[in-house]
């Protein structure tokens, strides 16, 4: 069983990695995920009757799931969508609820399971790293690449690849944007926020120098991935947390912080070329390219869209609410880009209901976070935070295409279980679990006991 629980660790780790390779439309390790949560189901039906905060998750996925699929049918009988995206959003909010169990099915059972995970993580970022045009092997680490995506058309990351391998072989280190397995530098970016979480937590439980020095790669990689929300995300949770954690020499750090941001400004303004040559870094400056950001007036848009058509958003309704501000501004990134911001896009997925959904979530998670240890529940309340910061600038949310950050999300849990402040409670919690195991089979009654232990 132990080998299984190891299998479950990697598959969630490697999540996003072999995206290419598919059956009926579904990924092989999503749908070996798939058939590992049904072979631990009746695990799953235990969680829910004895995990409260587990119990109430399931509940929002599914209002999450029945708003989306009611949607989605309105829009189908009207011709709008194809019958078909009716049941593919439907299986993919069933696979959030797989993710969530898989993951706490492992943490629960031992969180040192959750090293596994961060040892196939750092693989990942060191893999990457070899393929950065610096490396001596980036156009061997790019073939291997360039075998995830064999099949360039279905995939859609032959452009992207070509950019890539021209940076490469041309040496263009401060253009190259570090993406590792996957198919953009964003899409590694939601990669790394979430591995940085699960091993600055690991860090904190354990002490142990290891995890800063992943920690440290790990940030390494995210400069050369110039991305700043994910800098500006990691940069946040971790003096956040040394700024508001209750720790014995707090003034300290509060006065080592301040003075860190403020020498960090005054050698940000002070040289032009901090990072980059001729001061065109994209991790230091706000315009791309010598143009100004654009996303304010894509955020602009995308609210916009959602004001106009509350109750489901169509292609054709998001180009005619683009073509109305575009008339105004004439502002033309705004007829080829998305909304670039991962809250507003709750409303083109779930309708303006999501919003009033995801704000009972977001009370569920403050509502679960206060219950743990004062350290972690900043802790967990900076994550929130930090993961706002970073995907306030990019399209992929929880509940929409990023499924490591329920990890994240699910550790509330797994802390609560594993550290909770009263020690009473846990005893309690013990005898729940006896009393659930002997309503339940015999059979799976020892497979239970045996899990729970």
């Amino acid at each position: 069983m132990r080998l299984v629980y190891i299998l479950i660790a990697i598959l969630l780790a490697l999540d996003n990695v072999f995206i290419n390779f598919k059956v009926s439309g579904i990924s092989y390790d999503r749908l070996l995920e798939i058939l590992l949560f049904f072979y631990f189901f009746k695990f799953y039906l235990i969680e829910i009757q004895m995990n409260p905060f587990f119990k109430k998750w399931n509940i929002l996925l599914l209002l999450f799931a029945l708003v989306q699929l009611l949607i989605n049918f309105k829009l189908a009988i009207s011709g709008k969508i194809e019958f078909d995206v009716i049941y593919t959003d439907f299986i993919k909010c069933f696979s959030f609820l797989v993710f969530s169990f898989l993951f706490i099915l492992i943490a629960k059972k031992n969180i040192k399971y959750i090293n596994v995970i961060i040892f196939t993580h750092l693989l990942i970022c060191v893999f990457s790293l070899l393929q950065h045009p610096i490396s001596p092997i980036a156009s061997q680490m790019h073939d291997i690449k360039k075998g995830l995506y064999s099949n360039i058309e279905a995939s859609g990351a032959s452009g992207a690849l070509d950019t890539e391998e021209a940076y490469i072989s041309g040496g263009f280190e401060n253009r190259f944007r570090l993406s590792g397995p996957f198919r953009s530098s964003i899409s590694f970016s939601y990669f790394a926020i979430t591995s940085f979480i699960l091993t600055l937590y690991m860090y904190l439980r354990s002490k142990r120098k290891v995890y800063l020095y992943y920690l440290g790669l790990l940030f390494i990689a995210s400069i050369l991935s110039q991305t700043r929300s994910l800098l500006l995300a990691e940069i946040c949770l971790v003096f956040g947390f040394l700024f508001f954690a209750p720790f014995k020499n707090h003034g300290l750090y509060k006065l080592i912080i301040f003075c860190f941001a403020v020498l960090s400004l005054a050698l940000l303004f002070a040289t032009k070329d901090f990072l980059s040559n001729g001061g065109n870094s994209r991790i230091t400056s706000v315009s791309s390219e010598g143009e100004s950001d654009i996303r304010p007036w894509l955020w602009f848009t995308g609210v916009y869209a959602v004001i106009n058509y509350p109750l489901g958003i169509t292609k054709e309704d998001y180009t005619e609410a683009k073509m109305q501000i575009y008339r105004q501004n004439g502002k033309s990134g705004i007829l080829h880009l998305s909304a670039h911001n991962g809250l507003i896009n709750i409303g083109f997925h779930y309708s303006f209901v999501g919003y009033i959904l995801f704000f009972f979530l977001i009370k569920f998670l403050l509502k679960n976070i206060n219950l743990l240890n004062p350290e972690y529940a900043v802790f967990f309340r900076l994550v929130l935070l930090a993961y706002l910061i970073h995907s306030s600038f990019h399209n992929n949310f929880i509940l929409n295409a990023d499924y490591p950050f329920l990890m994240v999300l699910m550790l509330i849990s797994v802390d609560y279980f594993h550290f909770r402040p009263n020690k009473n409670s846990f005893n309690v919690a013990n005898n729940e679990q006896i009393w659930i195991a002997k309503k339940i089979s015999t059979p799976t009654q020892n497979r239970f006991v045996q899990w729970a232990n």
